[in-house]
This record gives C-alpha cells, structure tokens and sequence, in this order.
C-alpha cells in the first residue's frame, strides 16, 4: 500500500527541487556578485580596454522540512485521526563557471562635463545544479500509534519508501548540467574625473541571446526576458590607497516562457587596495546583494497547476520570496609596467544570506588597455 497522496507529493516537489524558499527564478542573476575588483579603481582614460574575468561560484541550499500524511484510510478511520509526519532533509549544489569578455571604450566626445563610452559583454558559462535527498525520516500519530510495533513498522517504512522515491524523482528533474554563451550585455557610459576620483554611470541592458529550456533547472541563460540595470561606480585613486565601488540597480521584465518574474535586486562591489610596490596591490573585496522586490507570477492558479510538476516544484518556494547575501575575502592585484595590463585575483566567503544559496566566489581578471 502506498501512502504517498498527491498533495504530499507536490509538497515533496517543492521541498526537493528547490531545498528551501529562494529569490529569483531558479537562483539565476544576471549580475555576478563580486564582479567589480581592483579594475573599479583603474583609471579609463580614452581608448579600448578589454577584460576577461574569469568566474567561479560555488555555493548550496540545505533544508529540513516535515511533510504530514494522512493514513486514516489504512484504518477505515475518519480523516485526520490517522497520519505520519515525515522529515526530509535536501541538498542543492549551485555551481557557475564563466568566462565573461568585456570590451569597453572612452571617446574624447563630452556630454554633461562627462566623456562618452560604452562596453558590450558576451558571457561564456557553464552551470549546475544538483539536488539530492540526504534523509527522510518517519514518526506516526493518531490512531496509527496504537498497532502493533511490528505494524507501526511497516507504515514507516512504507512512508519512507515513497517519500525516498519520489523525492529522488523531482531531485533527478531538478538537476542538470549546462553550457553555452550567455545573454548579451550592452551599455554606455558618462564619465566624469578629477585627479583622484572617478564617476562613471552606466546604463545596461541585458537581452535573452544564451540557450534557455524551461524545463531545465540551469541554463546558460536566465530566461526569456530583458533586465534593465543603471549603474554608479566611483573610484579615489590615492597616493598609495586605492578605493573602488560600484552600485547597480537590476529591473528584470517577466520571463515569457515562464510567465515569472523575478524581483528587482540591488548590487553593491566594494574593494580597498594598499600599493607594497610599484607593481603590487593587496586589499580586500567584498559585494552585497539585497533583493528590493518579491518575485510574482502571472499565471492563475489553474494555470500554474496545469505545469509540469517539477516546474511547479522550483517555482513554488521563491514565489513572494527575497534574497539576500553578501560576501567578503582577500585580493591582490599586479600593474605591469606604466599600466601595460593589470592582473588582479580574489576569493570572497559569503555569509548574512537570506533565502540565496551560501559558498565561494573566485575571481580573476586580466584587464588590457589598448
């Protein structure tokens, strides 16, 4: 006899696909927390200047939660009286690799005391998530406590069964892997400088140009929508101390294959360099992401039952939800010659996080002026 009803599985499906309640569809942003390092405080004088980061985030949703089923029909006993409460304990690995391209220019063309540019970005990426069941324990109540030890027994092993079963069905759906170019950033930008300080403003769009299958869970795209992000970046370039910030500000539009929309989140880059050369800079990064908005769907309820159950399954914890997390870690950067290239590298552990993931990010930069 199984004992795994169809409301207790849907409530498995989102316990299992997505670990616990979330923020932005399927954790995806289009904004690399910790993007912004040593770079923030270069100088963009007139001309190219290329960048290749390299991208590296690591991090996991763990969650315990108790999944009630009623098993007053196995005693011919009226609804309710009967019932086993089940702790399912999961696990959500999120892991992106990038590698994202920049290539931004400054003109001697001025508008508003400010010079002209802009930079264009084409992500190469590769992500995945993988969602496992890491135990599933039974304890009965009701009427179901007074049989026989022996058949106590039985029931919970029969719920175990069937929650482990299905359980590892939506994980399995859940988890994929995937890779490809990304989604298309393009952007100008107003500078304005003094000799030790730098402002730049940049106005960014994001459009749906990577590989997206809604029935994935990671996709080298975020969706089908577009994501409007102005941005502030200043930067005090000192006789031996360099400070670097930027804030960002991203508005996404609805995703038309899903018909969801993840909230509006804010963005904040910070780093602090100290010179102990000429060519060498130790400091420390750090970024905060805090979510403005609750992420919403369009559909009705109907229309939202009518989807597969493992699409419901992601969507259902992070509707309403927002997230929070912000990280922090060591960076050192290497100027060769007058500013021939600069390297510069961080790791940042995150913490504070609120219905995100938690890990590592890893950055390296190789910045190139032309």
């Amino acid at each position: 006899m199984a004992f795994i009803n169809k409301n207790t599985a849907l409530a498995l499906a989102a316990l299992v696909a997505c670990g616990t309640a979330a923020a932005t569809e399927d954790y995806d942003l289009r904004y690399a927390p910790g993007i912004g390092g040593a770079d923030m405080s270069a100088p963009f004088e007139g001309g190219w200047v290329f960048q290749a980061p390299v991208y590296n985030y690591s991090g996991n949703v763990r969650n315990t939660s108790v999944v009630a089923t009623d098993l007053s029909a196995a005693f011919g006993a009226p609804a309710g009286t009967a019932g086993a409460l089940t702790t399912i304990r999961t696990n959500d690995q999120q892991n992106v690799y990038g590698l994202l391209p920049r290539l931004s220019y400054m003109s001697a063309t001025t508008f508003l005391g400010a010079t002209l540019g802009g930079t264009v970005l084409l992500p190469l990426v590769s992500k995945g998530s993988t969602v496992r069941v890491t135990s599933v324990g039974t304890t009965l109540t009701g009427a179901a406590l007074g049989v026989p030890a022996a058949t106590q027994a039985g029931l919970v092993s029969q719920v175990n069964a069937g929650a482990t079963q299905t359980g590892d069905v939506l994980a399995n759906g859940s988890s994929n892997k995937a890779f490809g170019i990304g989604d298309l950033e393009l952007s100008p930008i107003l500078r304005w400088s003094t000799e030790a300080t730098q402002t730049l403003f940049i106005m960014t769009v994001v459009t749906p140009t990577g590989d997206y299958q809604k029935e994935r869970a990671a996709n080298p795209s975020a969706g089908h929508f577009y994501t409007f992000r102005p941005a502030v970046q200043f930067s005090y370039i000192g006789d031996g101390w360099d400070v670097g910030s930027r804030l960002a500000y991203s508005y996404n539009t609805k995703n038309t294959e899903t018909q969801y929309k993840s909230g509006s989140y804010v963005n904040v880059d910070l780093t602090a360099m100290k010179s102990v050369s000429e060519s060498t800079r130790i400091g420390l990064s750090g970024y905060g992401l805090d979510q403005l908005t609750r992420d919403s769907t369009s559909l009705t309820s109907a229309e939202f039952a009518a989807q597969s159950p493992i699409i419901q399954a992601r969507q259902a914890p992070t509707l309403g939800q927002k997230g929070r997390i912000y990280g922090a870690g060591p960076e050192l950067a290497y100027i060769h010659g007058a500013g021939d290239y600069l390297l510069d590298g961080r790791i940042m552990k995150e913490f504070g996080d609120e219905n995100r993931p938690k890990g590592f990010t890893v950055v390296a930069t190789l910045s190139k002026p032309f």
